[in-house]
Parts: structure tokens; sequence; C-alpha cells
């Protein structure tokens, strides 16, 4: 016979049977107890695979298509990006004054 430790034995007397396997159901997914011990517990997780999901869920799209942007428009932002950068560095590249 198998020694068992103190522990083990007040388990025992209290989760002598072990529980019948639980279902529970959370939208897409099922989870299903397999174990329960004092040492821990173990799940089953069954995913619902896309095609059987509800016609109420939201479907996934593709972005929006982004609009051609004209030569003009172009020529606009790099002239305001140059703007921003001249106005973020003027002193450095101004020639240093000193002796």
């Amino acid at each position: 016979m198998k020694e068992l430790s103190v522990l083990s034995l007040i388990c025992s007397c209290f989760y002598s049977q072990p529980h019948p396997n639980t279902i529970y159901q959370y939208g897409d997914m099922e989870v299903k107890e397999l174990d329960k011990r004092a040492s821990g517990q173990s799940f089953e997780v069954i995913l619902k695979s896309p095609s059987d999901l509800s016609p109420e869920s939201p479907v996934l799209s593709s972005p929006p298509k982004r609009k051609d942007t004209s030569l003009e428009e172009l020529r606009k932002r790099l002239e305001a990006a140059e703007e921003r950068r001249k106005a973020r560095t003027p002193l450095s590249t101004s020639p240093d004054k000193g002796g």
C-alpha cells in the first residue's frame, strides 16, 4: 500500500469522489473541466471555428481604401515638413560666433 501524507489524507476525506466533468459555455468557446484536485485543476478549452459563429457577430473587414494623393498634395506636405524642420533647428544651422 502506498503511503499518503496527512494533507493528502485530509483532502481525500473532503474530496473522496471526483466531480463529474462540468462544461461551461462562453460565446465562441466551451470550457470543460477535466480534473480538479488539491494540487490544481485541468481544463479543456474548445474554440468554435469561424464558420460556426453566428451572422450577428461583427465581420472583420479590410480597412478603407486610401484615396490617391495628388502631386500637388505631396508638394504641400513636403513644403510643410521642410518648414517644420527649419523652425525646429534654426540654431543648429547658424555658424558659431565666439573666440
